[in-house]
């Protein structure tokens, strides 16, 4: 059953985003073996992937805090980032810029900074706040803003076009994505195979900061959608193709025991067989995928309720990634805890922790810190800013 919406999402794709019509985007459609990764487990160092890493202070006024990090763009020598509830700018270095927009009413204000795209063509900031998305330069000056109808979950953009991520929250959402223009016009969109399945009135999305819609690849743009897509789509401009599928087997929660399927009591009585993959990012190689069991309990809290997986492009092979200290690759650059590529961009892999949790980790774990990482904890408490991670992709 499993493979039957696969199939489907492949139909769809010709159907609704006009693939048949022009140059195919996808040479070969891989297939991830999640049981594989879930019980195969090896140790990886980060030098496997990268050629250096870098802890970054943000440096910010007195007043501006920057804490629970959501996302993180870099482009040029810039980092653009989605926190708690504010869009700033930093230098590459961590220096502060500017606020990008503010939360209000009034032009270039936003109720909700829902996500944050950047437009490389235009050279435009794009934020989304409810059924608008406002759009600014990249030294920060509101431009303009667009009212669409589609309610707004997370964006990516390819080639000017703006793609919707939408929310499964039930199967009354039709959509999965859809591409608007600049303008505000709908140009394509991407099927929910699971529309008018259900059966119950539950209304129910369950989501954490690491849950991640879309992320770039060179000149591709790929929607991985909430935690209960299993299809990843590349996309370039209006075109969108299966790409890859994430093959969950066990592991995956049959539509039955969906809470919007059938009730609250059935959800909650069977979630704790089951996972799901909340992110993915991509390099030359592999797939870095970070899935999350959907039980939430004091037995399995935090990182304990995640692994990080990879997946080998070249042996197709699928494995968890972990060391003596916790998931993710062995820092053995700055001796620091294990590091995992949250978000990237063509030159570096990127990830952020809250400084209290950075120095826990430190405290309870067996590591031997770099001179450099020694100093920066030297510096910051549970108050300082959250730490961002550059990790610089090995060429």
């Amino acid at each position: 059953m499993r493979h039957e919406y696969f199939l489907f999402f492949i139909t769809t794709c010709f159907i609704f985003t006009g693939c048949s019509k022009r140059e195919r985007l996808n040479t070969e459609i891989y297939n991830i073996d999640f049981e594989q990764g879930f019980d195969t487990e090896q140790q990886m160092f980060i030098s496997e992937i990268a050629d250096s890493v870098e802890y970054i202070e943000l440096k910010t006024p007195d007043g501006v805090v920057v804490t629970r990090i959501w996302n993180i763009i870099q482009f040029d020598d810039y980092l653009l980032i989605k926190a708690r509830h504010d869009v700033l700018l930093f230098h590459k270095n961590g220096q502060f810029i500017k606020y990008i927009g503010s939360r209000g009413q009034g032009p270039g204000e936003y109720t909700v900074s829902g996500e944050i795209g950047y437009d490389r063509k235009n050279k435009e900031i794009v934020i989304a706040d409810t059924r608008q998305l406002l759009f600014y330069n990249w030294e920060g000056n509101f431009l303009r803003s667009n009212r669409i109808n589609e309610s707004i979950s997370e964006i990516g953009i390819s080639d000017t076009i703006i793609w919707i991520g939408e929310v499964i929250s039930s199967a009354n959402t039709k959509y999965l994505a859809v591409a608007i223009s600049l303008q505000g016009d709908t140009l394509a969109y991407i099927h929910n195979s699971l529309y008018g399945i259900n059966k119950s009135d539950h209304i129910l999305y369950l989501t954490n900061s690491q849950v991640k819609f879309f992320y770039s690849e060179k000149d591709f743009l790929y929607f991985k959608g909430d935690m209960s897509n299993d299809t990843i789509w590349k996309i370039s401009g209006v075109s969108a193709e299966p790409y890859a599928f994430i093959d969950m087997g066990k592991y995956k929660m049959p539509v039955e025991y969906e809470a919007w399927y059938s009730s609250m009591e059935t959800y909650l009585k069977n979630k704790g067989r089951y996972w799901s993959v909340c992110s993915m990012v991509e390099g030359d190689q592999y797939f870095f995928l970070l899935s999350n069991w959907r039980e939430n309990s004091k037995q399995k809290k935090g990182f304990g309720a995640f692994k990080c997986m990879i997946f080998d492009k070249e042996t197709k092979k699928t494995f968890s990634v972990k060391d003596n200290n916790g998931i993710g690759f062995t820092d053995d650059f700055r001796g620091g805890p294990p590091i995992w590529p949250r978000w990237a961009s063509d030159d570096y892999y990127m990830n952020s922790i809250e400084t209290y949790e950075l120095l826990e980790m430190i405290e309870a774990g067996e590591y031997t810190p770099s001179p450099q990482l020694e100093e920066l904890l030297s510096r910051i408490d549970d108050s300082s800013n959250d730490i961002v991670i550059l990790i610089k992709r090995k060429k």
